[in-house]
Protein backbone atom coordinates (compact mmCIF):
# COMPACT_ATOMS: atom_id res chain seq x y z
CA UNK A 1 0.00 0.00 0.00
CA UNK A 2 1.19 3.08 -0.93
CA UNK A 3 0.93 6.45 1.53
CA UNK A 4 -1.80 8.82 0.69
CA UNK A 5 0.24 11.37 1.80
CA UNK A 6 4.14 11.05 0.07
CA UNK A 7 3.15 8.55 -2.00
CA UNK A 8 5.77 6.00 -0.66
CA UNK A 9 5.75 2.52 -0.34
CA UNK A 10 3.98 1.68 3.67
CA UNK A 11 5.03 -1.11 5.24
CA UNK A 12 2.52 -3.30 6.73
CA UNK A 13 2.42 -4.62 10.36
CA UNK A 14 0.07 -4.17 13.43
CA UNK A 15 -0.38 -2.19 16.39
CA UNK A 16 0.04 -3.00 20.18
CA UNK A 17 -1.09 -0.99 22.86
CA UNK A 18 -1.22 -2.23 26.26
CA UNK A 19 -3.23 -1.50 29.21
CA UNK A 20 -6.10 0.46 27.33
CA UNK A 21 -8.89 -0.49 24.73
CA UNK A 22 -7.84 1.27 21.79
CA UNK A 23 -11.28 3.11 20.20
CA UNK A 24 -11.95 5.39 17.07
CA UNK A 25 -14.00 8.53 17.88
CA UNK A 26 -15.52 10.41 15.38
CA UNK A 27 -14.01 13.86 14.04
CA UNK A 28 -15.96 16.35 16.88
CA UNK A 29 -14.87 13.99 19.40
CA UNK A 30 -11.18 13.26 18.46
CA UNK A 31 -10.84 17.19 18.52
CA UNK A 32 -12.13 18.51 21.78
CA UNK A 33 -9.69 20.50 23.64
CA UNK A 34 -9.26 21.59 27.60
CA UNK A 35 -10.92 19.70 30.47
CA UNK A 36 -13.83 18.32 27.79
CA UNK A 37 -10.75 16.00 26.40
CA UNK A 38 -11.45 13.66 30.09
CA UNK A 39 -14.54 12.28 28.44
CA UNK A 40 -15.44 11.15 25.18
CA UNK A 41 -18.50 9.48 24.00
CA UNK A 42 -19.40 7.72 20.33
CA UNK A 43 -16.45 5.42 20.69
CA UNK A 44 -15.84 2.66 18.68
CA UNK A 45 -13.30 0.01 20.05
CA UNK A 46 -11.03 -1.78 17.57
CA UNK A 47 -8.95 -4.41 17.28
CA UNK A 48 -9.12 -7.51 20.21
CA UNK A 49 -8.26 -7.22 23.80
CA UNK A 50 -7.08 -9.57 26.24
CA UNK A 51 -7.15 -9.07 29.58
CA UNK A 52 -4.54 -11.69 30.55
CA UNK A 53 -2.37 -10.04 28.47
CA UNK A 54 -3.37 -6.81 29.11
CA UNK A 55 -3.20 -5.81 25.42
CA UNK A 56 -4.91 -4.79 22.49
CA UNK A 57 -3.97 -6.04 19.18
CA UNK A 58 -4.89 -4.26 16.17
CA UNK A 59 -4.06 -6.28 12.72
CA UNK A 60 -3.73 -4.54 9.43
CA UNK A 61 -2.23 -1.44 10.45
CA UNK A 62 -0.04 0.24 8.14
CA UNK A 63 3.33 2.79 8.72
CA UNK A 64 5.15 5.32 6.49
CA UNK A 65 8.65 5.51 7.48
CA UNK A 66 8.95 8.82 5.26
CA UNK A 67 6.01 10.79 6.91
Amino acid sequence: MDCPICKTAMEKGGIVTGGVTAMWHPLSEFEKKKWKRIIYTDGKPIGKSSVLLNQTRIPNAYFCQSC
